[in-house]
């Protein structure tokens, strides 16, 4: 019997193969572990966006003005001949920060290329002061309900009182609901 004092050349390959497969194991994991983190990330920073967009919005229906007859009151909106929204315009007194509860805001939802945007300025100041987006969404209809209607009616025409409630739909690109539509009933003190 001779005694061994060294490795094959064999039992080295073997060995580097071996440990290659394990560090290639390794770095795939880690690799799919950041990437995950990163999508769940992303993912969470959409939610927390939609779900402040969500809230202003529905705070500045619920808190919206009626006009006195003239064109900045009531919920004028542009729409397109698809029966999709261009423009939802109205004044709010929305009690959500930064809204408050005193001064009246000119608030603007519209679309563009980065989604469903809500625009919020003092209504005696030319420039924004608040954009939010609802990414996932590219369009939205608008539907209103008056107090005593028994259906949802496409337009509201009256500047000078408010419907009983505002429902907004958001659409994906291919025309489909991006989330839940957004329901909101206005005040009962800001229109009849």
């Amino acid at each position: 019997m001779t005694s061994r004092r060294g490795f094959t050349l064999l039992e080295v390959m073997i060995a580097l193969l071996i440990g290659s497969v394990v560090v290639l194991l390794g770095y795939g994991t880690l690799g799919a572990g950041i990437d995950i983190e990163a999508r769940v990330a992303a993912a969470r920073d959409v939610d927390a966006s939609t779900t402040a967009f969500r809230a202003m919005l529905t705070d500045a229906l619920r808190h919206a003005v009626s006009g006195d007859g003239s064109a900045s009151g009531g919920l004028p909106i542009a729409t397109t001949g698809t029966g999709k929204t261009l423009r939802l315009s109205f004044l709010s007194r929305g009690v959500t920060h930064p809204l408050g509860g005193s001064d009246i805001w000119q608030i603007d939802l519209g679309a563009d290329s980065t989604g469903v945007t809500l625009d919020a300025r003092p209504a005696n100041v030319a420039q924004t002061a608040l954009h939010l987006t609802a990414r996932g969404a590219r369009a939205f209809t608008v539907r209103f309900r008056g107090r005593d209607d028994a259906a949802w009616r496409d337009a509201w025409n009256d500047p000078t009182r408010l419907p009983a409630a505002v429902e907004v739909r958001f659409l994906d690109a291919a025309g489909h609901d991006a989330s839940a539509a957004l329901v909101a009933r206005t005040s009962p003190l800001s229109g009849t």
